[in-house]
Order: structure tokens, then sequence, then C-alpha cells
């Protein structure tokens, strides 16, 4: 059994799986962790990637699956996973090895729920890479030292400086156990679905120790997430109108001090409607859907509020 498994769902990621595998596999210790690769249908060479670097790692498993997205692709490598703790990974970012080194070292030597870190946005442009620092992704508004938090004092001490809780699941490593003893799985079907995932963990962690460098880069590319090639947002729209609706109801039942609900909802809110206007949802029918009333009741700026009555003209 391996104090830490990284799991990494690969679909179609030739151009960049090398790159993250290189940097983990850079990082001091990292024989000792249990890398599983799950092929999400790759059509490219993929699979001829792994197959090579799995010859020379004996820690590196791939396990090939049909194309069923990265919830299905994480979920299975979760019930796979034999480490005390599991890293979900994105195949085309990557690590800087000897910030990652730590986390390996502190897998073997903690029994938190959650260790959570800190990420630099790097974007892709043509064959360069331009590092735009963009605050919320290293936890900006909390003190910049090593401590352990309950769950709920993360995120309410996060929203109370910075206004600010990004759903990532790559940024943390998770107690395997835990995630599996509260049924932790991510709903299937849907994209952006660790913006579901990541506040339930979250909320509900005992123990939550914060490592506070920035030792993931998350890539930007053209087909990616934040950065989808095709003009029709669709696929996002429908899991985005999912998720935010569910979570509301969600907040409302387990988190029982209003103040932290009225900053949790009113964070949800801000998403929602960068959501609803970004996305221009009513092109995708869904404009009577938005409960209007729920979202002037959650905006804490005049700037949302604003936008809520504009709802009220656009979106009918």
């Amino acid at each position: 059994m391996a104090d830490l498994s990284i799991v990494i769902p690969a679909y179609n990621v030739e151009k960049y799986l090398a790159v993250c595998l290189d940097s983990l596999l850079a990082a001091e210790g990292i024989e000792g962790t249990e890398i599983i690769i799950v092929d999400d249908g790759s059509t490219d060479d993929t699979l001829k990637i792994v197959g090579e670097y799995s010859d020379n790692y004996k820690n590196i498993r791939l396990i090939s699956k049909e194309n069923g997205g990265p919830s299905a692709a994480r979920n299975l490598g979760l019930k796979e996973a034999s480490g005390k703790y599991v890293f979900f990974c994105d195949s085309d970012d990557e690590v800087v090895p000897e910030l990652f080194s730590r986390v390996i070292g502190m897998t073997a030597e903690t029994d938190v729920d959650v260790i959570m870190w800190d990420s630099d946005l790097i974007y892709e442009t043509r064959s360069y890479l331009v590092n735009n620092n963009r605050g919320f992704f290293a936890h900006d508004g909390l003190a910049k030292n090593e401590r352990i938090y309950t769950g709920k004092e993360f995120v309410g001490t996060l929203l109370e400086n910075s206004g600010d809780f990004v759903a990532a699941v790559w940024l943390g490593a998770y107690r395997r156990d835990y995630l599996v003893d509260n049924g932790f799985l991510f709903e299937e079907g849907l994209i952006h679905e660790d913006e579901l995932w990541v506040p339930k963990v979250m909320l509900n962690a005992q123990t939550v120790f914060y490592y506070p460098v920035k030792l993931y880069h998350y890539r930007v590319h053209k087909g990616s997430i934040m950065n989808p090639g095709s003009r029709d947002r669709k696929k996002h729209v429908d899991s985005l109108m999912k998720i935010y609706p569910s979570l509301y109801g969600y907040y409302d039942e387990t988190v029982e001090n209003e103040h932290l609900r009225r900053l949790i909802e009113g964070n949800l809110t801000k998403k929602y409607l960068h959501m609803i206007y970004k996305f221009n949802i009513v092109k995708y029918g869904y404009g009577k859907q938005i409960d209007k009333k729920l979202l002037w009741r959650t905006s804490l700026r005049p700037i949302e509020k604003m936008m809520v009555m504009l709802l009220y003209v656009y979106a009918h």
C-alpha cells in the first residue's frame, strides 16, 4: 500500500502527458507512490505514451475504459487506488517537483482529511507559456503559513478575506478513507464536476492542512475546460445549470452558521451570474429556469444586484 495514489484521467493528451509525468517523476520519493493513468478512450497516441512510461516505471499503472468523461475516470481511479491519500492530477498540467516532494512526505506522516496547496495559472499561447498569477488559485485570503483548519474555517476565512473560493480538485490531496466513507464520488456526465464535488468535500472535512506554496501549474490551452475551442457551450451550460442551483439546497441543509452560509451563497451567486452572462444562457433556453428571487436574496454586492435586475428583462 502506497501513502499516495496519483490518479490521472487521460483523453487525447499526447501533446501534454509526457510533460505532466516528467514533472511528477522528478519529485523525490515518487517511486513510493502509485500513479494510475485512466485512459478514457483516447484515439491519439496517448496509450502509446503511457505504455512507454509504464515499461520504465514500475509505479505507473494503466487502466483503459470507454470514453465517459473525467468524472467516471476519476471514480474508477479512486476505486482502484490503494494509497492513503489520493491526488487527482489533470493530464495536461504539471507540478513543481521539489515542492511536490514535500506532499509525498506529508502523506506518510499525517492523517488530516485534506492537504491543500496553491497553483499558478499558465496560459499557453502558440509556442510559449504566459504565467498569469490570478490570486484565487493561490488561496489569497489565507495567511501564508502552514496551518490546520477545519474545512468550514478554511472556506470561511477565504471568503471573508478575499471573497473567493475556487473549487478545483487538483488543489489538494484527499485521504482516501475520508472520501470513500462519505461517498464523495464525482457525478458522472458533468463538465466542471469539481465545482460540485470540492465544496462538499471541504465543508465536511474536520482537518485541512494548508501548504502555502504554488506547487501546481494549471495549463489553459485551446480545448481545455477554461478555454473550450467550440463556440457551442451547451454542455458547459447544461452542467453548470445543474450544479449551481443544487448547491444552494446543499448549503442550506449542511451549513448551520448563518454568516458562513451567507458568504458561501454569495460566492456561489457571483459565479452563477458570471456564468449566466458569459455563456449567454438565454440562447440555450434556460431563462425561465433561473430563480431570480434567490439570486437577489443571495447577492452581496451592488453590481450583482444590478445583474439580477437585468435578468428580469433579459432572461424570461
